[in-house]
Parts: structure tokens; C-alpha cells; sequence
């Protein structure tokens, strides 16, 4: 049985007061609306209009708020229980969008429920895969899950779109003082308001950013032309189509967000466990099970495919409550606002410093759970070279990318994602190694000779 860590305020079944439920659900609903610009970038660049954009932003958001709530529950076979909200999937989108440029969003549609379903085949026979995932490698995937949002948290926080532009010393200021009121908080502030270091260093942001001209008056103007109250929809909404071709560059990404959502599931698990020692595959599998089904309601509802999110499951970590019951809170709330455009108009507009200083803030707890889940069993020579070398290799290919550039078709897929190769080198040399060492261990057996 789990025992409550000590520094957490509420646990995972701990049901927060109504009023400090609805604060934590708001500070995890503007993590999840960080990734809204996808759905908008896609249906624009497709040549969508302006009503078809905003129907694509509030069915995405609808299917997010109910992946969340599905996560938050513990059903036979479905959900782990744990707060690990979903967001509009950022691994998703070059495929989509692929899709989308073929054959419209009725080939997107097609092809996410056919992501949906594969996740769903892997959830279930992930439990017969649990020699493969030792704490040496499952920590290295929560690390390299970490270690993949700092390029996009860095540039937001530098406030730096493209290589080449220069760093704008104004948005640089914003973004430090928002950082450091959310550390301040976290290092000298009370439990209590450790709960909402997020959203007060959110609000410090905000003004900062209207201070400064960040954040400008005709942006408000535009959330003020919004209506209030909005049903989704769009010409075609309902229709489907499929390309086999497509099949497999939709599979290997399932399988990439799978990974990333197993990473984020197992740093739920040490996060409200202090005892922790190994995951619990068959929780972690029923997990993958409501994320596979959040991605095919995705493609079901009209909306880009969704992802676990790394940085809530920080967030929670960070504020010290990890209740699933505020899963059930910003899934729902999640899933309001899509019939609410004004209010989801205002979640958009968040100052891009301000998006990096808490992805900066939530990077940090992530990366120490991965060291920890790494270092939780004692290292020896063969963890050493297993987490080394692919660890090694992973970073390699975001560092410099150029290096992979001529592999070959059939193993371009390992190289889509420093979170996949580093997983597949990982487990690959562990059971390698694993090999040796038995082999050497029978070797020594043999009695000798004479």
C-alpha cells in the first residue's frame, strides 16, 4: 500500500475544499491550454476559416478535459487514478497535419481514432513487458520526457521563435521575475501557498506583461469580440477517412506518446508514494488505456490528438496536492470552456514569457524525479553503461540532428525523438548486458576440473 509522502498537502484521494479545488484546477487548466495554438496553426494552415478554427480549438479541448477525468478514475481496466491531465499532444502534430494536407481534417480524424486504437493494443499487453522497464530505464524515460521540454521551455522563456532572432531584454525581465516569484514562493512560503505558487506567478506575469507591452490592449480587444456562449461545429464535421499508407508514421508516434505518457504515469506513481520502488505495470497500462481512448475521442469529436501532460504532473508535484479530484475538476472545466469561447480566447493570449517560466518551473521537479527513480536501486557497472550510452545517444540527437541525417528509411523511426531512441538503446543494452552477466554467473558455477 501507498504511503503519503510528507510534503504533500493533499494526497491522491484526498478531496481538497471546494474553493482551493477550483484555484488548483485553474492553475492546471492553463498548462493544459498552452499547446491550443496547434489545432490553430493546423486548421489555418489547411486554409480553414475563422469558424473552423475556433470549432477545431474547442472539440480538442473537449476531449482533453475528458482523457483527464477518464486518467482521474479507476475503473476495471481504465484509468490509473492519478492527476495527469491531457493537453492538444505536440507529437501528434507533424502527422496530423501530414493528414490534414492530404486528404482534410476528415483524414486526421481517420487516422487519430487509428492512434487511439494502437495505444490501446500496447496498454494491454504492456503488463507482459515489465522485464523490459528495471528503474534504470524507467527513470531514464521520465528524465528524457523532462529533458524534451527544455528546448521548447527555454525558447519561450528567451521568448526566441527562430535561430538567429535576438534575445528581446524586456521579455527576458518578465520572464525572470515571473520564475522567481514562483521559486520564492515554493522556497519561503507557507504549505498553503505553495498550492498556488503557479497561478500567483501567473497573475505577476500577466501585469508584467501589460506593463511592459507584452501583452497588449488589442489583444484584449479581440477576446472582447468573442461570444460568450458557442456549440462547435463546422461544415463536415462528422466525416472520416483512412489511408493504410499513413498507418504506420501514425503507429510509431502512438507508440512514442505511449512512451512519454508511461514516463509521466510512473513520476505520478513516485510522487505519491514514498515508499516507491518499482512501477505498477498493470496501473501504468490501464493509464495508457484511458490516454488511448482520450486520442480516439480526439479523432472522434473533430479535434487534434491529445497528450498526457509532463509539466501538470510536475505542477502537482510542485504544488504539493496531487489529488485526483482536481483532475475531475479541470477535466470538466476543460471540457466548459469549450462551450465558452470567450473564456478559453483569454487562456490564449498568455504571455509567451510567462508560458516559459512555468515550463522552466516544472521542468525542474521532473528532472529530479527521473535521477531519483534512476538512483533508487543501487548503480553498478552495467546500469552505469545502460543509462550512460543511451543516455549519451538521445542528447546526441537533439544537440545535433545533422549527425542522423542520412540513416536509412527503416530505422529512420527510432529517430524521430530523443525519448524514443534513448528507450529503445536503453532496453536494448539491458537485456544485452542482462545476458552477459548471466552468462558469466553460470560460467562461475561449473566446478573445475581436477
Amino acid at each position: 500500500m501507498a504511503k503519503k509522502p510528507a510534503g504533500l498537502i493533499y494526497w491522491v484521494d484526498d478531496k481538497p475544499p471546494w474553493p482551493v479545488l477550483g484555484l488548483l484546477a485553474v492553475q492546471h487548466v492553463f498548462l493544459m491550454s498552452s499547446t491550443l495554438v496547434l489545432p490553430i496553426v493546423l486548421v489555418s494552415e489547411i486554409g480553414g476559416d475563422f469558424n473552423e478554427v475556433r470549432a477545431v480549438v474547442a472539440l480538442t479541448m473537449m476531449a482533453c478535459g475528458l482523457g483527464t477525468i477518464v486518467q482521474a478514475m479507476r475503473w476495471a481496466g481504465i484509468g490509473s487514478g492519478y492527476l495527469c491531465p491531457n493537453l492538444c499532444g505536440p507529437n501528434f502534430f507533424a502527422v496530423s497535419m501530414g493528414a490534414a494536407w492530404l486528404g482534410g481534417l476528415p483524414l486526421m480524424r481517420g487516422m487519430t481514432i487509428a492512434a487511439g486504437l494502437v495505444e490501446a493494443v500496447f496498454a494491454r499487453v504492456l503488463h507482459r513487458l515489465e522485464f523490459l522497464f528495471p528503474s534504470e530505464v524507467t527513470g531514464l524515460v521520465v528524465l528524457m520526457v523532462a529533458l524534451g521540454l527544455v528546448p521548447l521551455s527555454a525558447s519561450k522563456f528567451l521568448h526566441v521563435d527562430y535561430a538567429g532572432e535576438p534575445i528581446q531584454g524586456v521579455s527576458l525581465l518578465v520572464a525572470a521575475l515571473t520564475l522567481l516569484v514562483m521559486v520564492g514562493v515554493n522556497i519561503w512560503g507557507t504549505n498553503r501557498l505553495k498550492l498556488y505558487g503557479v497561478l500567483i506567478g501567473m497573475a505577476v506575469g500577466y501585469a508584467l506583461s501589460f506593463g511592459t507591452g507584452l501583452l497588449t490592449a488589442i489583444q484584449f480587444r479581440d477576446v472582447a469580440t468573442v461570444p460568450w456562449v458557442g456549440l462547435p461545429r463546422f461544415e463536415g464535421m462528422w466525416q472520416f477517412s483512412f489511408r493504410w499508407s499513413l498507418l504506420p508514421a501514425f503507429t510509431i508516434v502512438s507508440i512514442c506518446g505511449a512512451l512519454k505518457s508511461f514516463g509521466n504515469l510512473i513520476m505520478c506513481e513516485k510522487v505519491n508514494d514514498e515508499e516507491w520502488t518499482r512501477p505498477d505495470i498493470r496501473r501504468i497500462g490501464d493509464g495508457l488505456m484511458a490516454d488511448s481512448i482520450c486520442v480516439a475521442v480526439s479523432g472522434l469529436l473533430g479535434g487534434v490528438a491529445s497528450d498526457t501532460s509532463a509539466s501538470n504532473v510536475a505542477l502537482s508535484n510542485a504544488s504539493g496536492a496531487t489529488s485526483r479530484w482536481i483532475g475531475f475538476a479541470a477535466g470538466g472545466l476543460f471540457i466548459l470552456l469549450g462551450f465558452f469561447p470567450k473564456l478559453s480566447a483569454m487562456l490564449s493570449i498568455m504571455p509567451t514569457p510567462v508560458a516559459g517560466a512555468i515550463l522552466i518551473f516544472v521542468v525542474c521537479f521532473m528532472i529530479m524525479s527521473g535521477l531519483q527513480i534512476i538512483l533508487s536501486s543501487k548503480p553498478d557497472t552495467r546500469k552505469t553503461f545502460v543509462v550512460g550510452i543511451a543516455l549519451s545517444f538521445g542528447i546526441s540527437l537533439d544537440v545535433l540532428p545533422e549527425l542522423y541525417a542520412h540513416i536509412g528509411p527503416w530505422l529512420r523511426p527510432l529517430f524521430e525523438s530523443s525519448l524514443t531512441l534513448t528507450t529503445v538503446v536503453a532496453v536494448l543494452l539491458n537485456q544485452l548486458f542482462r545476458l552477459g552477466a548471466k552468462e558469466t554467473v553460470s560460467a562461475a558455477e561449473v566446478p573445475s576440473e581436477g
